[in-house]
């Protein structure tokens, strides 16, 4: 399966391997929950970014896979991508502009594979019933909501190639011109 990633930081290389960050520990820092490493977005949400409300639902959703899913990746530790049609759902959906954002291809040899529409919540209460139901696979509150699956990759990921957005479009209406036959 071809699975991307959308890279808006502008720090990823065709051919680069991407690991977890090992060396960021700290007399504040350390602790018992990350000790093989973090993911850039683990770095910045469990670090750092405090000022959001998506700061607020990633501590829910971890803790809750933590206290009840101890099985599936972290999401500080893993690294985000899509399928083809997530890809095009997600740039579209977000209005992201072409010049602020690359798309790989990516590899890894273990992913897992979740709604993305599900990392939602306004209060407490409500990200914790989302996060029950992201992370064991429950259906969307929202019955007319279509799932966007997004991909938890294990690190390490490998940066396969860069893909333009275009060339997906064109593969995508490939695909849906076969099942219509």
């Amino acid at each position: 399966m071809k699975l991307y990633h959308i890279d808006r930081t502008g720090r990823l290389k065709v051919g680069q391997k991407i690991d977890l960050i090992k060396d960021f520990y700290n007399d504040t820092t350390k602790n018992e929950y990350y000790l093989d490493g973090l993911s850039a977005h683990g770095m910045n949400y469990y670090l750092f970014d405090s000022k959001n409300n998506n700061f607020f639902i990633d501590v829910v959703f971890e803790y809750e896979r933590m206290l009840h899913f101890p099985d599936k990746l972290s999401r500080y530790q893993a690294m985000y991508a899509f399928d083809l049609e997530g890809t095009i759902h997600f740039i579209e959906k977000r209005e992201l502009e072409y010049n602020f954002y690359k798309i790989y291809e990516v590899e890894a040899k273990y992913f897992e594979r979740y709604n993305i529409n599900l990392v939602r919540g306004w209060s407490h209460c409500m990200a914790s019933k989302y996060a029950k139901l992201y992370w064991s696979g429950g259906k969307d509150p929202v019955k007319e909501r279509e799932p966007v699956y997004e991909y938890l990759l294990k690190m390490p990921v490998k940066i396969v190639r860069e893909v333009k957005l275009s060339d997906l479009k064109k593969e995508s209406e490939k695909k849906k011109a076969k099942v219509k036959k």
